[in-house]
């Protein structure tokens, strides 16, 4: 059976399918809103109980998940249903919406608007709501809080629409993609948005030496969100900003003809971007993200970098092991589920799975 096809036969085979049963971090991010995250988590929770894997699941989201409807839309949505044993990071708000019996096992000190992120574990099966940190670094903290109390966890992140530029930057090397009919009810098209996605996703690393020069400065520079790398003279400019967006001109300043590698920290938009380009010497160099996660750019944008002889590199590269497909639409509108399927299993060979609705 080619990698791509096909679903699994049980929920079991989901995790070799997919390589999930060694990994140590997994963050679930989607295409769009509705794109059916919840729902792959939930398949990925009863296939590692069913498998009777060891490891616990250790489990966060960027901002909340598993509410019993969305609090925009006032739709319903799929609630998280989680084993005995699995281990929480959540909001001490959260703690009081779901039905599974929690054992306080830590104060991890990060605060949400829901509240302290409290580090917990399921002594019962049950639902469970998931209000969890939206920065990197908090998300990288709560991870090691974590696997204080269970070192071989499986730590997996669930995403949220228009943040999932915070599961990366170092914290996971892996990612499950959801998409869904929300994105585009027509299969050439939705495929062509995924293989964009995936083609952001799965970005190079940068050349050893740049890297090794970009992370001591980083480590010189902690505050600084912009590093601009000369590897012939050995130097590495950098600069502090409160955001990228509206400061190409001060980014521009340490952007210079010997420039090798221009290093920008946070999200990486179409806006970013286009200002960058208004700059001439903004050429002939390697434009480096943290991960594949911190861009959020069209088609248009990569050509215009092509133009200008820009390449793309990350610091920490991505594996996409799993597309998630939602064969639907959240206001009720047909579509067509295997055309969907065949039409993204044709843009690379990661398993596209259609996994239907969670039973628990």
């Amino acid at each position: 059976m080619a990698k791509n096809s096909g679903a699994p036969q049980n929920k079991v085979e989901l995790l070799d399918l997919a390589g999930l049963k060694n990994l140590q971090t997994l963050a679930i991010i989607g295409t769009s809103k509705n794109a059916g995250k919840t729902t792959c988590l939930n398949h990925i929770i009863a296939a590692w109980r069913d498998a009777g894997v060891a490891r616990p699941l250790a489990l966060t989201s960027i901002g909340r998940d598993g509410e019993d409807e969305d609090v925009v839309s006032g739709r319903a949505k799929p609630r998280i249903y989680v084993s005995k044993g699995t281990l929480l990071a959540t909001a001490e708000a959260a703690m009081q919406r779901g039905d599974a019996l929690l054992d306080v096992l830590e104060l991890s000190g990060v605060r949400t608007a829901f509240g302290e992120i409290v580090i917990c574990q399921a002594l019962s099966d049950g639902y469970i709501e998931l209000a969890g940190p939206s920065t990197a670094s908090d998300l990288e903290q709560i991870g090691k809080l974590c696997r204080k109390h269970a070192p071989d966890c499986l730590y997996i992140i669930d995403g949220a629409l228009s943040r999932r530029s915070q599961a990366g930057g170092g914290i996971t090397a892996d990612i499950v993609l959801a998409t869904s009919g929300e994105t585009s009810a027509i299969p050439e098209d939705l495929a062509a948005h995924v293989k964009h996605a995936l083609d952001l996703l799965s970005l190079p690393q940068i050349e050893k030496s740049q890297k090794l020069a970009l992370n001591k400065a980083m480590q010189d520079e902690p505050l600084a969100r912009v590093f601009s790398l000369d590897t012939k003279n050995g130097t590495v400019d950098s600069l502090q900003l409160p955001t990228l967006l509206g400061h190409a001109l001060e980014i521009s300043v340490i952007v210079r003809k010997e420039t090798e590698a221009l290093l920008l920290r946070g999200a990486i938009t179409d806006a970013v971007i286009h200002e960058l380009l208004k700059e001439p010497d903004f050429q002939n160099l390697t434009l480096v993200a943290e991960d594949g996660t911190r861009l959020f750019i069209n088609e248009k944008s990569l050509k215009q970098l092509k133009t200008r002889k820009i390449n793309l590199a990350v610091l920490h590269p991505l594996e996409v092991r799993l597309i998630c497909l939602n064969p639907s639409r959240s206001d009720g509108a047909p579509v067509d589920g295997i055309a969907m399927q065949k039409a993204l299993q044709a843009i690379s060979d990661i398993p596209v799975l259609d996994l239907g609705p969670a039973l628990v």
